[in-house]
């Protein structure tokens, strides 16, 4: 019994591999919330949640992410399709499933790295889930509705392209496309959006030097706003907590952030983290932000992906509305024109489809074509979780073949591997608590013969159930090593030979 708890614990401390992210509490707790909109905010842990939701048709999308050559600001940085999403619903609730094969540099201008963490805590090549949840919005000014997102939802960086000698501008900066398009037409319903009201910030850089002008339902907070300045064009200054001086401030530390940003590579240190200001520096490349201790700096290299956002909207009505836009959309009733999206597979049998550039949904074509994204797996076509993962019409292993988004899709065996492994976390929680239960009761046992049999009894039944639930553990290794081998390369029996040789030595540690 003890031998076997002792396998047990060290497989269950081998297969653990998700985990949760703490938040704390935020700096401007004490202020009057409002609840506005939707985003991606929490992971979802519970495995079998996890299990459901990897059942659900995805329709990925690449968040063309930059990297470069290695240099800061020479200019190459370029988009490519390490990182993807796919927006879906389920049982009433919105999710984003993310994935990346190579992990997100900290600065546009690195190359995207395999092997080098980004300090998340996620691991390449898994789908992690993220519900979208409420946005909770501080309130900086009451007679303006100027709101404040409480929480850092995003991490992205504040200009992609960047030299020395590119002086940076608001109006056509990375950071406005990412709030005005992406976060926009992510967060908000389209009866949200037309209760949002227009802000026109100022975009002068640090020095004050006048910046292009610009509009818009969605912004960040300027230097002058973060320091509580006189004539600001936000908020009425009086109305907000922040310090009138550049140093550090309690009110302007953001220590709390969501899962989802830190998975999109934001930089956490200690519980705190930096966010970025609307204001340009007055250097090339460079532009303000909020560091963790609260201090205002003009210095930041806008090329960092690892800081944090925290956009700012105006609310003409303040009644709270939480609706997803995800759930709601319905491909927006048709009053979008989406792209037309061809089908991976060049051969005879496969169409087109559209897919609604919202919510990923199929607002037109052959749907029954998406699930392998353009590949046709009977199995998997029909929901069938034991597809065997091979396109039945060009005969490629759709685990490694590219989807209609340039990205390594799994939906096949690789992801059913997965889905195994977290069945087998629970399998073996299961056992470990039968096992403990099991001891106690012996340990409790009396001198009274009847009560002596009647504990033997109940431990023998203890017993038996843990004996079926390690056969069933058993059944779900053979299922891992089965799909693990399904992996394989038919054309290439080297490495059919290696992978047999490591499953050969995992049953042997197993003594299977």
């Amino acid at each position: 019994m003890k031998q076997t708890r002792r396998i047990l614990g060290i497989l269950l401390s081998l297969l653990l591999v998700l985990g949760t992210v703490s938040v704390g509490m935020g700096a401007l707790a004490a202020e009057e919330t409002v609840l506005f909109g939707t985003y991606p905010q929490s992971e979802v842990t519970d495995t079998a949640l996890m299990g459901k939701l990897a059942d659900v048709s995805k329709h990925w999308k690449s968040y063309n992410y930059y990297s470069g050559t290695g240099n800061w600001t020479d200019g190459k940085m370029q988009p490519s399709d390490f990182m993807r999403y796919a927006d879906f619903a389920y049982n009433g609730n919105a999710y984003r499933a993310v994935q990346f094969t190579k992990y997100r540099p900290s600065y546009t201008g690195a190359q995207a790295s395999a092997t080098a963490g980004n300090g998340s805590g996620y691991t390449t090549e898994f789908i992690y889930y993220f519900k979208y949840e409420p946005i909770e919005w501080v309130v900086l000014s009451k007679g303006n509705g100027i709101l404040m997102s409480k929480k850092l939802l995003d991490a992205q960086a504040y200009e992609n392209v960047v030299t020395n000698s590119k002086k940076l501008s608001y109006a056509n900066s990375s950071i406005r496309s990412f709030l005005t398009n992406d976060f926009y037409n992510v967060a908000f319903s389209e009866a949200q959006k037309s209760a949002l009201g227009s802000l026109t910030p100022s975009t002068a850089d640090y020095n004050g030097a006048s910046g292009t002008a610009v509009t818009d339902k969605i912004a960040l907070l300027t230097y002058k706003e973060a320091i509580k300045a006189s004539g600001t064009v936000l908020y009425n200054a009086t109305d907000c907590k922040f310090s009138t001086s550049a140093n550090s401030d309690y009110n302007r530390v953001a220590n709390t952030y969501t899962d989802y940003a830190r998975c999109q590579g934001l930089n956490i240190s200690g519980s705190a983290t930096d966010w970025w200001l609307l204001t340009p520096s007055e250097s090339a490349a460079k532009a303000c932000f909020v560091d963790t201790v609260g201090a205002i700096g003009h210095t930041a290299s806008a090329n960092l992906t690892n800081k944090g956002v925290r956009p700012i909207i105006k609310l003409t009505n303040r009644t709270d509305n939480t609706e997803s836009a995800i759930v709601s959309c319905r491909h927006n009733g048709g009053t979008t024109a989406f792209p037309q999206v061809d089908a991976t597979c060049t051969k005879p049998g496969h169409a087109a489809y559209t897919i609604c550039n919202l919510c990923s949904g199929v607002a037109s074509g052959e749907s029954t074509l998406i699930p392998a994204k353009g590949h046709v797996d009977e199995k998997m076509r029909n929901g069938d979780r034991g597809a065997d993962g091979w396109c039945d019409v060009c005969g490629e292993e759709l685990s490694i073949h590219l989807d209609n988004s340039g990205k390594l899709q799994i939906d096949g065996p690789l992801q059913k591997l997965f889905d195994l492994i977290r069945k087998i976390v629970a399998k073996i929680e299961e056992m470990m608590g039968r096992m403990k239960a099991a001891d106690n009761k012996a340990t409790d046992k009396t001198a009274n013969n009847n009560e002596s049999n009647q504990n033997n009894q109940t431990d023998d039944e203890s017993l038996s159930k843990a004996g079926e639930a390690l056969n069933s553990l058993g059944d779900l290794l053979g299922g891992v090593i089965g799909a693990i081998k399904g992996f394989s390369d038919e054309q290439s029996a080297e490495k059919e030979q290696n992978r047999t040789e490591i499953f050969d030595m995992f049953k042997g540690l197993l003594g299977a």
